[in-house]
């Protein structure tokens, strides 16, 4: 299986397709990279999120263009999200499109994750960018507003009008494209979303199509069985609760980058039959299992990486799990 905590090629692709029109070569951005135009064309191949910072970081240098977030969101196509964009672009309405983004988005990667709320008349699409790369993560969000708004105009026809919320200082660019968004811009938030009427969700879309929908989700379905997603609120969990450079968070780290209260998160849950720490135990067993395949790991590095205070809470843990000690998993 691959890691979420990467891309497919084709959002990179497009980026590198956007600086050519500033006439930086290909070979000028991904040659430090050791990549190729040509490579990112492999439907199979994925790009690391560090790889990505670099990649924008070098072509921000390149054009001396910062507002590629909008260009990226303009440029973006349903299409490019495969089985699951078309599944959405061939849904009935705006709810159900955004209910099928918000449950398959994970498939594509867990360094974004979204999720609708609605009130009395309003709508709330939240953005959960899981990665603290910059400028990767401040460029990402700018790029899914912009990809939401463009889209949703592409799909239905109708321009969405609102407010943007986001959780960092205004960029230099902003002020250009204010036109571009779908209303006033608020920074320095708590929370990055759109607020938007919720008679929004009830637009039919242009190319509703309910077989092509059905055949292209259950497409979507097979992937969901494959990584092992089947709930979009719990995998939205499993996104946040572990990150490559500080290991698993606490419970009230999740609530919080959820914008819940953990009784809440808790509660959210246990209407999956599972608990915060269930979770933690799945995840850790996973990567134990993953990792133990690369000999060259130590076993100690690998308690240390799963969090563990000693070898040996490690392997009891790994031998509740396989009824097997880590060193005789590893000699199979």
């Amino acid at each position: 299986m691959y890691s979420l905590q990467s891309l497919p090629a084709v959002y990179p692709l497009l980026m590198v397709d956007i600086a050519a029109r500033w006439n930086v070569k290909p070979e000028e951005l991904l040659g430090d990279l050791g990549l190729t135009r040509e490579m990112l064309l492999d439907p199979q191949r994925r790009i690391s999120l560090e790889m990505l910072n670099q990649l924008l970081i070098k072509t921000q240098e390149l054009t001396q263009k910062a507002e590629l977030a909008i260009l990226f969101g303009q440029e973006m196509q349903i299409s490019m999200h495969g089985f699951i964009g078309f599944a959405a672009l061939t849904a009935a309405n705006v709810r159900q499109a955004l209910g099928i983004a918000e449950r398959f988005v994970g498939m594509i990667s867990d360094i974004v994750g979204i999720r609708l709320e609605e009130t009395d008349d309003s709508a709330i699409l939240y953005l959960d960018v899981n990665t603290d790369l910059q400028p990767l993560r401040d460029t990402a969000i700018m790029a899914v507003i912009f990809g939401f708004v463009h889209m949703g105009h592409v799909a239905t026809g109708r321009s969405l009008s609102g407010r943007v919320e986001i959780d960092f200082p205004a960029p230099s660019f902003l002020a250009p494209i204010l036109p571009f968004l779908p209303g006033e811009v608020f920074v320095e938030q708590q929370a990055n979303r759109i607020i938007f009427s919720k008679e929004y969700l009830d637009l039919p879309l242009v190319m509703a199509n309910p077989i092509a929908s059905q055949l292209a989700l259950s497409q979507c379905e097979q992937g969901l069985e494959k990584f092992g997603l089947e709930q979009p609120f719990v995998a939205q969990v499993k996104a946040l609760m572990f990150d490559e450079q500080t290991g698993f968070a606490s419970l009230e780290h999740v609530a919080s980058r959820l914008h819940m209260s953990e009784r809440t998160l808790k509660r959210q849950l246990a209407k999956h039959s599972i608990t915060y720490s269930d979770l933690v135990d799945e995840s850790r067993k996973q990567k134990a299992i993953d990792l133990l395949s690369d000999k060259k790991q130590s076993l100690d590095d690998i308690s240390e990486y799963l969090g563990y205070s000693d070898m040996a809470n490690f392997t009891r843990a790994f031998k509740r799990w396989t009824g097997q000690t880590p060193s005789a998993f590893r000699k199979l």
